[in-house]
């Protein structure tokens, strides 16, 4: 198939990522969106119409059914996720799963296995590896131009605490989630940290739900630590009780320079040195849907056989197994060696 050539594509769950991922087909020229999918009837029309999508259904099945369907993306609570590519691959579909990729690590082997025995392809979208500002810090750290990195720090403070609180509400519900601030939002950095320095060789962590008061739900609060197999050391802060939203991302290395990666609405790279120097070495504005974009452009290309997958299902594995490693190190009050 070349390049030129739609891929016809079924976008499985009409909720806020789902609307962010149809707003970036309609800026590709390859993608053929034909069909929104959700069991939420209603809410199925609605984002057909305004996105012009001819097709709904509320359950995979009648997707699958379109022979012509080339690629099924799950924009669906993490629950579904192993269940649906299951079924997707199995028809010989290809798969874009947001991430994580299943509720936990046996599941994840499973789909995986799946996968190997399938001519579709599994594309799990860690879109944070897409926005240049992260592949400049990668970069960077890989040249060794301000030396090789040490030490990195990284918060994520948020305001999830109505969810959490709520007993209708889905996230933090780890039934549905796989877990709370840790699982949702700590993924997507452990799985950033893995792109920057590698594979996890020891896991260390803490979770506790301090602000919730919600049994039902997953932690609020969640601290790691890891250690790469390159020496590397990152510290992970999440909180789920925080006015507003904070994202801090900083690597210090052996010369002791600081970069860091300043998140908003834009992404910035900063250089901080020891002399003094601070500038900005890379801006993205809007990052977060233009690396949407390239992610699923980009997963588009693979599932017409035009790219190898820069997301590998290893990748996205190693990426679960320092979660779970993260989790079990919470519950068992130990450091976890990954082999």
């Amino acid at each position: 198939m070349s390049t030129a050539e739609k891929v016809r594509v079924a976008v499985v769950g009409a909720g806020s990522f789902g609307q962010a991922h149809l707003r970036a087909y309609a800026q590709l020229e390859r993608a053929d969106v034909a069909w929104v999918c959700d069991a939420d009837v209603d809410a199925a029309r609605r984002t057909a119409a305004e996105f012009d999508v001819p097709h709904v259904a509320t359950d995979l099945a009648a997707v699958l059914a379109d022979h012509e369907v080339q690629v099924v993306d799950l924009v669906t609570p993490v629950a579904l996720h192993a269940p649906q590519a299951t079924a997707a691959l199995q028809a010989g579909r290809s798969v874009i799963c947001e991430k994580p990729m299943a509720l936990d690590l046996s599941e994840a082997l499973l789909l995986a296995d799946v996968a190997a025995s399938s001519p579709g392809a599994l594309l799990v979208k860690y879109h944070q590896r897409f926005d240049p500002v992260h592949e400049r810090m990668r970069d960077l750290l890989a040249e060794g131009t301000h030396g090789t990195g040490l030490v990195a720090h990284i918060e994520i403070l948020g305001d999830h605490l109505a969810a959490l609180r709520s007993r209708e509400h889905w996230r933090g519900d780890p039934r549905m989630t796989g877990g709370g601030c840790l699982f949702e939002s700590g993924s997507h950095l452990i799985d950033l940290a893995h792109f920057w320095f590698g594979p996890a060789a020891r896991v260390t962590a803490t979770t506790h739900q301090l602000a919730a008061d919600n049994p039902d739900k997953g932690e609020d609060t969640a601290t790691l630590v890891v250690q790469f197999a390159s020496g590397a050391v990152m510290t992970l802060v999440g909180f789920w009780g925080a006015p507003g939203w904070d994202w801090r991302k900083e690597v210090f290395t052996s010369r002791q320079v600081r970069l860091s990666v300043e998140t908003g609405d834009s992404n910035a790279l900063r250089l901080r040195e020891r002399d003094g120097t601070d500038r900005v070495l890379a801006v993205e504005d809007d990052w977060f849907a233009r690396s949407v974009r390239r992610s699923l452009a980009h997963a588009l290309d693979c599932a017409a056989g035009d790219a190898r997958p820069q997301v590998t299902v290893d990748d996205a594995l190693a990426s679960m197994r320092t979660l779970d490693a993260a989790y079990r190190s919470a519950r068992e009050g130990r450091t976890v060696e990954l082999a």
